[in-house]
């Protein structure tokens, strides 16, 4: 896992931009804080449902859809979909 500082409002080309879409379509600000092969975490201010199923999007790397596991004081943890192609 490696831990980063990304967010939506950084432009610094140093930085990659990470989206969260929900399946409505909505986009969630959120900061990446691990990246690992089987899955992330990141923090947000807004509340995922256990279960509930994202795609998060890595500048240049494009989409991953991933499944929420849990969420406690602000930091979602998410696992990889394993179906999906990348």
């Amino acid at each position: 896992m490696h831990d980063t500082d990304v967010t939506l409002e950084s432009r610094s080309a140093a930085r990659a931009e990470i989206k969260v879409c929900r399946l409505d379509g909505s986009q969630v600000p959120v900061r990446l804080r691990l990246l690992g092969y089987n899955g992330c975490e990141f923090e947000s201010s807004e509340r995922f449902a256990t279960g509930e199923q994202i795609s998060i999007h890595v500048y240049r790397m494009g989409w991953i859809r991933t499944r929420v596991l849990s969420q406690r004081a602000g930091i979602v943890e998410a696992e990889f979909d394993k179906h999906c192609p990348v």
